[in-house]
């Protein structure tokens, strides 16, 4: 077991074929089914759980450029339009 996360025992109910493809493939990779069915879970969330993110940890310095002149996002503020279109991936 990973002690490197707080984890919770749950009970799910999953087609017996799916479960074989999992143990088939935990076997094939020398791992423990739970553990790639966590990690299933893991990967789903990371794509489908979107979390709001602070402004403070974007970095915009790899996502946006100031126009000629600007010294900092209030004095150019035509980052905006890339941010709220989903332009600038955070």
């Amino acid at each position: 077991m990973n002690t490197q996360y707080d984890l919770k025992p749950v009970t799910l109910y999953v087609a017996t074929r799916l479960y074989e493809k999992y143990q088939f493939q935990a076997r094939k990779q020398g791992r423990k089914t739970a553990e790639l069915i966590r990690n299933a879970m893991q990967d789903y969330a990371d794509e489908h759980f979107k979390t709001k993110n602070s402004m403070k940890i974007i970095d915009f310095s790899r996502t946006v450029t100031l126009k000629a002149g600007a010294k900092d996002f209030l004095t150019d503020d035509t980052w905006k339009e890339d941010f709220t279109s989903g332009r600038i991936n955070i």
